[in-house]
């Protein structure tokens, strides 16, 4: 989308009548209709489950990029922005749902950074040149090819164990599981504490009235105090999240790069900055495997955030056309990027995959959309207006500010989850303790689970 944007603000743009404002609103749009695809899909996979939802919301994107091609017309562009920004926000749901549902915890962090991180990184790099290098409406084309290919996998898939549990459909979820794990003690474990954490659950909810059930779920949930413990710090990782910059420079990055540098030939400047995207997402899965969650976000969460700050003062001293001022920006830009994308940013994926219940998880991840693509709306049409008064170095202290005081929320409140199941997770926002087992296998349920 970057180059489209940068194609469209030009004088020979193939678009007539096109305004800076509708541009703005193109590029930060899809952001904001993210949420109504939040809230459709938590919807849709609560009722059909995960594999289904995801082909529905990709079909209608993928002949959107199609027409993107062909349209020569404003009205049919924004529209076909609408309905790319609610599928983009549906499939986006769907990923942290079913990251975290299909792999076992000891490879869950390492899928989530190769699927959300490395995958979109790589993916968000590979727009960029082509944009750089191709007719952005090509590009559009290109595009139609994964939203194509995610209608067509989950045809393949087994439907997630969590959410077939979630149903009270028992023996589908063990096949399911079965199916998906290696056969171990752990894993045998792991499936165990699912079961036995669902039919508690569902013995806890009346049956008499099956067609509100999902509503009472929330309903008893937003008078627990965990209910609140959770969105708090799930709020706060998307302000963290959005405040990284990360989609900031996705989405506004060939212009970013003309205005940091001063020259309009940045081609390698793209190159070597989303390449060292790339290597960091690469990275982070190997500091994933060897170090905890926590000791590793505010590691480098303070190392991105000095860096973050450091690029500030370049900004406000280095002139803009001096080539070795301009690599300067950019080496240090990469570096941020890199130390963000190996720590902070897989981290808190990780996370948001995690602490959400999953009984009423597209109701959370729902929820946290809405605030996050709101967030990330702002960030990016606020932009023009914020480098008027305060220019990139402005923009970046402020960020800076903020990161700052989420790290410090995050120290006190964000539990260590690594090599923790999905209902270990849960079971610690609502009791406040990872010791579960006597609660949950005492012989009532033993003997459940052996019929």
């Amino acid at each position: 989308m970057s180059g489209m944007i940068d194609a469209l603000s030009s004088k020979d743009s193939s678009i007539e009548s096109l305004t800076a404002d509708d541009i703005s609103w193109m590029a930060s749009s899809i952001n904001i209709l993210c949420v109504l695809g939040f809230l459709l899909t938590g919807v849709l996979t609560e009722l059909l489950g995960r594999r289904k939802a995801i082909s529905i919301v990709s079909l209608p994107a993928t002949a959107c990029w199609v027409i993107i091609y062909f349209t020569h017309d404003k009205t049919v562009l924004l529209l076909t922005r609408i309905v790319i920004g609610v599928c983009f926000g549906g499939i986006l749901v769907l990923v942290y749902i079913s990251i975290a549902e299909y792999r076992p915890p000891q490879i869950r962090p390492l899928s989530i950074t190769l699927i959300a991180c490395v995958g979109s990184i790589v993916g968000t790099a590979f727009g960029h040149v082509l944009s750089i290098l191709m007719n952005w409406r090509h590009v559009a084309l290109i595009g139609a090819i994964p939203f194509g290919l995610s209608f067509i996998l989950p045809f393949f898939w087994m439907e997630s164990p969590a959410w077939l549990a979630s149903k009270g459909r028992f023996e589908e979820s063990k096949a399911s599981f079965n199916a998906l794990h290696i056969q171990s003690e752990a894993s045998d474990n792991e499936l165990r504490l699912l079961l036995a954490y669902e039919r508690k659950k569902r013995r806890e909810m009346s049956m008499n009235a099956p067609k509100v059930l999902y509503g009472r779920k929330i309903w008893v949930a937003v008078r627990k105090t965990y209910f609140w413990k959770i969105s708090l710090l799930s709020t706060v990782i998307c302000i963290y999240r959005v405040a990284s910059g990360r989609i900031l420079f996705s989405t506004l990055a060939i212009t970013m790069l003309q205005d940091i540098t001063g020259t309009s030939d940045i081609l390698f400047f793209t190159v070597v900055v989303d390449g060292l995207c790339i290597l960091g997402s690469v990275l982070s899965g190997y500091f994933l495997s060897r170090f905890k969650i926590r000791g590793l976000l505010f590691i480098s969460g303070v190392i991105a955030n000095v860096l973050m700050v450091i690029l500030a003062v370049c900004l406000y001293f280095l002139p803009n056309n001096d080539p070795c001022a301009s690599w300067a920006k950019v080496a240090i830009l990469s570096a941020y990027f890199v130390t963000c994308l190996a720590g902070p940013y897989p981290v808190l994926d990780t996370v948001l995959s995690e602490i959400f219940p999953v009984d009423i998880k597209s109701f959370f991840l729902s929820a946290m959309g809405l605030i996050s693509g709101t967030l990330q709306f702002s960030s990016i049409k606020l932009v023009p207006a914020m480098l008027a008064v305060m220019g990139y170095h402005g923009i970046f202290c402020f960020n800076a500010a903020i990161i700052f005081l989420c790290l410090l929320y995050l120290w006190y409140n964000l539990p260590e989850t690594k090599g923790r199941s999905l209902h270990e997770i849960e079971y610690y926002f609502k009791n406040n303790t990872f010791n579960y087992n006597k609660e949950l296998f005492t012989s009532e349920q033993n003997e459940l689970l052996n019929k």
